[in-house]
Parts: C-alpha cells; structure tokens; sequence
C-alpha cells in the first residue's frame, strides 16, 4: 500500500526510542535538535498543511525531554541584541491571549517575543489544512469547540473582541452535528474483535441514555448478550434501585468513591463488554476509561445511569428534560484554532496583510511574517525554552534552544504559558514546595487524527455524523467540522472529498493502587513508543472495520493522514478517586502558579481545567500579576 506520511518518520522513530531507553544522551540537546530541523522542518514552511506526524512532532520535544529527564541544558547561549517588554514561553491560547492582554494594559507600544518549542502556534489548537480537487476542507488538530455555556463575561467579551461571532459560529453548523449536539441522531459501531463481527447500529444514543425514546428497543438492536442486554435497560430506566443497601444519605458518598466501571460490574451485571458500551464519551472527556472516574463524574459525559442515582420526578415530560442550548457549543472549522489566528492576526497584522475585517477561516497566513526584525510584536517558533532567570528586579533573561543554536534574550517580564510540568526545569530558582505543586498534575495523553478521503462515498452512506466506537482504537469517529462561516464552504456532495476526524486514548485501564496520573503516564510513554506505521495501520483498519461493507476501500479513499500526538495533551483536571478535596487555594495548580519575581505562570494546568476560557482566565491573572 503507498504511505501517506513523510519521510521523517524513521527519524521519529529512531528519536523517540533513543528517548525512552535513556539513549537521546549519545546526542546532545543542540545535536538533537538540528538533526530534527535537518529533516523536513524548515523555516516558513507552511504547518497547517504538513501531514503526517504532527502535535508534538519531531523536533518540538527532543531538547524539553534531555532538560526535564537529566538535567541537560546548553552550557553558553549567545545573548541577542534584543530586548523586550514581555517575552511569553508558548504560543498556545493561554500564552497567545498574554500577549494580547499584556499589550493593552502596557501600551500599544510594547515590545514582546513569543517562543514556541512547536513549528506552529495554538498550542492544542491546531489547524489542519488540506486541498483536494480544488477545495480547502479543514481538520481540528486537538482543542475543539468554544464553551460558551461555561463562559464568564470577561472570556466571552475577550473573544467577541478579537473577532469571534459566537450566534453566527452556532448558526453556521450544520444540524445534526455529533461533536456539536451530542443528542443528534448517530452511530455505535461495534468491532469484530470484541463484539463478534463489524456493525453499526444507528440511534439517538445520548438521549436514549438519559431514558428519552424507546430505549429498549434500541438496546436490544446491539445483540449483546442477554445479561447486559437487561442491565442496560434496567440501568437506563431507572426501575431497579442498583443503591438499595446503602442510606440515602451516604449516596452521594458512594457515588463519588465508586468507579463507575465498579458499579457496572457488580451492581448492575455487565460483563466487559458491556462496560465498554457506556465508554466512548467518557474517555473522550476524561482520557481514562470507566474504571478510572467516579459514578458522579461520568453523568456530564452522558453515560447511562442517571436515573438510577437521580429519578426524574413524575411530573417531568420527556420535552422538558431536554434543553438544546445547555449542550451546543459554537465550533469553528478547524476548531479553536481559528482563536489562535485571532489572537495572532491581531498580535501581527502583517501575517496577513493588515486586513483584519477578511474571514480568519480563509485567510493565508505568511509564516515569514511571524519574526521580523522592525515589529513590535515577534513569534519565533522552533524555540524551545530551558531556563528563564530573574537577573535582578528589573530585568529577567529566558535561554532557548532554536534551529540547533543556544540563545537568550532578556525582557523586563516574562509569562511562562507552556506545560506546567515542565516549568519547576526551566526556574531552578523556584522554592522546592511549588516545583512540587507545579509537578502534581499530568496531563491527559490523546490523538487526534484527520483522514483526507479523496471519495467519501461509503463514509456518507450512513446520513451521520459521527460514531461512538467502544473498545475500538478510536473511541469517537466524526466528520470534520461542517461549519459554513463566511466565505468558508464544506464540500458535501457525495463525490466531494472528505475530512474525517478520529480520538485515540491510549491511557491503561486503571488497576488497583494506580492513579489516573500513573496511568497517564504509561499512556504518554506508549504513545511516543508508537510508529506512524502503527497509527495508520490502526486507522485504515476502523475505516475498513466501519465502512468496508459500504464499499470503503483505504488505497482507493485516503489521500492522506495526519496524526495529531499529544503526549502532554489537556490539562490535568482533579478526580473523585485520585485527588483530595483541596480547601480553596491550597490546590497543587493553585499554590504552583504564584509568581516569582518578574516571571509569572499562565496555561490552562494553572486552572487545573483543559478549556479555552480556563487558558484565557489563566493569562489574565498572570498579566495582572505582572503588571498591578
């Protein structure tokens, strides 16, 4: 079969293993890092387009594994003529929304850098373009959709500032959208491998879940066997009290200490398989699976049972347990990257020509424009920071690796809005308490992977937007965002090409005296361990699992793939079972998160909450911080 990715990969390979077996040390930092940006990443290539490897891609994460898992960090760096007002350590939306943030309060006339260790910026916000027979169709690389419902005014106000339409974005997608409504109309596709042969079974799962709609019925039409069949109902209909032993008034108790993989399994009946079936939402919001999360938790990620713990009263009609606007959230095509180009497009008009009015989704961005010598406001990508000091208490200096040289800058404040776990490496001067805090949280591994289908015939057969595909490799399967926003339009006819969008959690099954950071961990170690041979083996193999019977065939379909890898994914976010009860502002996030001289930390892990508001929240009180 022809490969779909770059030849990089053996490098990766090669790069990643060295790595995990403690043998990156045969090269340097410097070493490693040229050799990356010697194979394929070079300087104002345009990134959103590059396939293949993407998110934490060869060359972004090398010289941050060599300081955070030995210590090593260059010797001498070259200290540049260049001086800075800020200078901001990450280019996501936390790091980007500082920039912003910081340049109104300062003055319009602020100098600051902006380095990031990727070859593009937003972070977890990544854009992933393609161009087929004649169309540019759009993927979303990592952070999705904009949570207004969740929002306060000070995010909504920012975003509506830099540009975002939040009634024209929730206009804009086509209904019946699965990653936009969950409650719309789509599949649950079993695997041979688990379930015996490949089917689809098409329904309104997430509101059948919640007991609204002939739910037997479509229990029944999974052909389980006849224990979980009966679990299932009983569990969705809310008629066995599974609690009947324990009071009333400790099931709050239990359903916060109890993994409702546990629950499933003892109180209700089901066999593994069965478990699984209720999985797929929960992995996508928790990156774990059931046995990881606590009964109470699972319910926001729509897992059946909520009538069983919370019996809707008699007097509640189906109609009324439904409220549409309490789970849409605006989406943007590429996802919350267009928030990334936002910010940046407002940071350097210059990227794309000064037209700010012209449509974010479309326009071209001249990565040649993003570090240049006469602006006010710089982003240098490839630049991965390793150590930033407070010289005294009006200057501090940040050091960076970049295209294989060791430099510094210095600025009179800095914002460290990267990885939280890796900053305690970058500020040896960091009290040892608050490299603790700082080092707590672990952040939650995953895959986003985008498949270009030259001929989407069989995918669009179905008339759905997404599956849920429990114990598949791929958890939750979806079209592309289909958001026709200005002069952006979704192909859609049936012989158009296509974008399909596919989640990967490779997290371990929670086991007895391991917490979900351990299992994080093992996840995030297995991840980088995976070829992309491996990953598009896994993928072609679902699509052909799920459409083969539709007429899918992958040499025919699949122009391309790019695999969105993120080993430090969302932020870590506090679970029943793994974490304490902190007393309010004695969190790890809450007390790693203070500043230190001129330097302070922004990132959604200094909110302990993976979202664009959090990210947002978080760089608003470190420019304050700053600046008060």
């Amino acid at each position: 079969m022809k490969k779909r990715h770059p030849p990089l990969i053996t490098r990766r390979d090669f790069l990643d293993g060295m790595a995990l077996s403690g043998g990156a040390l045969a090269l340097s930092p410097l070493q490693i890092f040229a050799e990356s940006a010697a194979h394929g990443h070079t300087p104002h290539a345009y990134p959103p387009s590059l396939t293949g490897m993407r998110g934490n891609h060869p060359g972004s994460f090398e010289v941050a594994h060599a300081l955070a898992r030995e210590g090593q960090r260059p010797d001498e760096f070259d200290l540049l003529d260049e001086t800075y007002d800020l200078v901001v350590v990450g280019a996501g939306i936390s790091g980007l929304t500082a920039a912003y943030l910081f340049r109104k309060q300062y003055g319009p006339t602020a100098k600051i850098l902006i380095l990031d260790n990727h070859d593009d910026f937003g972070g977890h916000a990544k854009r992933n373009e393609f161009s087929a027979q004649g169309h540019m169709l759009l993927g979303a690389g990592g952070s999705l959709n904009l949570e207004q419902a969740t929002m306060g005014e000070a995010e909504i106000s920012l975003l509506e500032e830099i540009g975002v339409n939040f009634t024209e974005l929730r206009e804009s997608v086509e209904p019946g959208y699965l990653i936009h409504d969950p409650m719309s109309r789509h599949g649950i596709y079993l695997n041979r491998a688990i379930y015996g042969e490949d089917r689809s079974v098409l329904a309104d799962w997430n509101l059948l879940w919640a007991g609204i709609g002939d739910f037997e019925d479509a229990i029944r039409s999974l052909n389980l066997s006849k224990a979980d069949e009966q679990g299932l109902v009983a569990l969705v209909s809310g008629e066995n009290d599974f609690l009947e032993d324990i009071p009333l008034k400790d099931r709050e108790r239990f359903a916060r200490t109890t993994s409702y993989a546990t629950f499933l399994r003892e109180r209700v009946g089901l066999s593994e398989q069965g478990i699984k079936i209720t999985e797929p939402w929960v992995k996508a919001l928790h990156c774990a699976g059931a046995e990881a999360v606590s009964i109470q938790e699972v319910f926001r990620a729509g897992a059946p049972g909520l009538n069983t713990l919370m019996p809707m009263a008699d007097s509640e009609g189906e109609e009324a347990s439904v409220d549409p606007d309490a789970y849409r959230y605006p989406i943007f095509p590429d996802g919350n990257a267009s928030v990334a180009r936002l910010l940046v497009r407002q940071l350097i008009p210059a990227v794309v020509g000064g037209d700010l009015a012209q449509n974010v989704v479309t326009s071209q961005f001249d990565y040649s424009r993003l570090d240049q010598e006469d602006a006010l406001v710089r982003l240098r990508l490839n630049s991965t920071v390793v150590n930033a000091k407070n010289l005294d208490d009006q200057q501090v200096e940040i050091a960076y690796v970049s295209k294989g040289k060791a430099q510094a800058v210095r600025a009179k404040h800095c914002i460290l809005a990267g990885y939280g776990g890796i900053v305690p490496h970058l500020c040896p001067e960091l009290p040892e308490a608050q490299k603790q805090h700082l080092a707590y949280g672990v952040k939650a591994p995953f895959i986003c992977t985008n498949v270009l289908l030259r001929n989407a015939v069989a995918v669009r057969k179905a008339g759905v937007s997404g599956y849920q595909c429990p114990g598949s490799f791929y958890s939750l399967f979806a079209s592309a965002p289909p958001v026709n926003v200005g002069d952006f339009r979704v192909p859609s006819e049936s012989t158009d090409p296509m974008v399909v969008w596919m989640l990967h959690v490779p997290t371990p099954q929670v086991t007895n005296g391991m917490s979900a950071r351990d299992a994080y961990r093992l996840g995030r170690h297995k991840l980088l361990s995976m070829s992309f041979d491996e990953i598009e083996s896994a993928t072609l193999g679902q699509l052909a699992g799920m459409f083969g019977s539709a007429g899918f065939d992958a040499d025919r379909d699949v122009e391309a793939i790019t695999v969105n890898r993120w080993a430090h994914g969302y932020a870590y976010e506090y679970m029943d079972l793994h974490d304490p009860d902190w007393p309010e502002g004695e969190a790890p996030h809450e007390l790693g998160r203070k500043p230190i001289g001129r330097i302070a930390i922004a990132n959604s892990d200094a909110e302990a909450a993976a979202y664009v508001q959090t990210a947002m929240k978080a760089a608003r009180r470190a420019v304050s911080e700053l600046l008060a």
